[in-house]
């Protein structure tokens, strides 16, 4: 298994396909439930995108504030910890918000499932061609 760097690519400003790529893989899946399901169910849906969307950027600007201290190490984990906590916060209490309003949490919660499994799939295509690119 080969590793990769992606600090280069997000102290250039290449971070906004991290959140540009994830939320026009979820598009379809929000207008599909809105045409063939409920606009309730879509509108949560789009929500919980949002919401997932919204803890990428909390995580890419973590790592943006840790990457001056890749020499120190255990200063950019405490960093990057207490970005997990805030991101953590976030998520959380919009959720909390959206179930208190009346809003359909299953949406919310598959939204939130779709944002970070684009997400992953994002990275793993990135890393590809990181790793192409050194070869």
């Amino acid at each position: 298994m080969m590793s990769f760097d992606l600090s280069p690519l997000i102290a250039k400003g290449g971070y906004k396909q991290f959140i540009w790529r994830p939320a026009l893989c979820a598009l379809p899946f929000v207008a599909l439930a809105y045409f063939l399901g409920s606009r309730e169910f879509a509108l949560s849906l789009f929500r919980g995108t949002v919401i997932g969307l919204l803890d990428t950027i909390i995580m890419i600007m973590g790592v943006k504030k840790a990457m001056p201290y890749k020499d120190y190490p255990q200063k950019g984990l405490a960093i990057m910890k207490r970005f997990r906590v805030y991101r953590i916060i976030a998520a959380g209490t919009i959720i909390v918000l959206l179930l208190r309003q009346g809003s359909d949490g299953t949406g919310a919660f598959i939204g939130l499932l779709l944002a970070h499994i684009f997400s992953i799939l994002n990275l793993i295509i990135i890393a590809y061609r990181l790793n192409k690119k050194e070869t």
